[in-house]
């Protein structure tokens, strides 16, 4: 008799369960569809389309490397210097703020070849004679102010005396009269500066000073 009531106990107890089954289990979650409207519809065209805003990709930002600007730097050599020029020398580059080792050369070391135009009687016929060169292709000239040869017009001075040779030949090719090659301090002068580390800004103000030197000659060495 017990066995039986439990047996109904427990059918009762299923059946309640499963016709409850939806208040004890959790139930989907109802998704709600979008009405959709017809009317409201629109096809669009290519040009609308492309009319349309565009995502644009973020690109991603790369750094260059920044590089430190090199200075660089270049070696010269400035003479022959007579005994009477090289203090004055001297003095020009301190006011420029330039230091120079002295290089004393032998005789020999020291013969400078000059290819120059003797001098004129007056400035105004050195400054015709000067344009009236120019006009024929020759733009490295300068008058000479030294008093010995005060007019004088320079257009180049050598170590080397086919140097001097070659420049005299290509300025009476040009047209160029009157125009001579000598030995220029003939072993009067034996003084150098040499200059190390220059820069391109440092070049440029030697360079201004060379006129006022018209025996000398400035040129570029190696860096020993």
């Amino acid at each position: 008799m017990k066995r039986f009531f439990w047996l109904l106990v427990i059918i009762n107890l299923g059946l309640l369960a499963y016709f409850n089954i939806g208040f004890i289990l959790p139930s989907k979650p109802e998704i709600k569809l979008t009405e959709i409207n017809p009317d409201k519809i629109q096809l669009l065209s290519q040009e609308k389309i492309d009319a349309l805003p565009k995502k644009q990709a973020a690109l991603p930002l790369i750094s260059s490397p920044t590089l430190e600007a090199e200075t660089e730097t270049a070696c010269f050599e400035w003479g022959i210097f007579s005994a009477s020029n090289i203090a004055r020398a001297q003095s020009a580059l301190v006011a420029i703020s330039l230091s120079a080792t002295v290089k004393q050369e032998t005789p020999q070391q020291a013969k400078r070849y000059w290819v120059y135009r003797p001098p004129l009687k007056t400035a105004q016929e050195a400054q015709a004679k000067i344009a009236e060169f120019k006009a024929l292709g020759v733009d490295e000239l300068v008058i000479v102010q030294e008093q010995k040869w005060k007019n004088a017009i320079s257009f180049g001075i050598f170590e080397d005396e086919q140097l001097a040779i070659k420049l005299l030949n290509e300025l009476k090719a040009k047209g160029v009269k009157n125009v001579v090659k000598a030995l220029r301090n003939q072993g009067n002068g034996h003084t150098s500066l040499l200059f190390t580390n220059l820069t391109e800004a440092n070049v440029t103000e030697l360079k201004k000073l060379t006129p006022e030197f018209t025996e000398t000659a400035l040129k570029e060495v190696n860096c020993n």
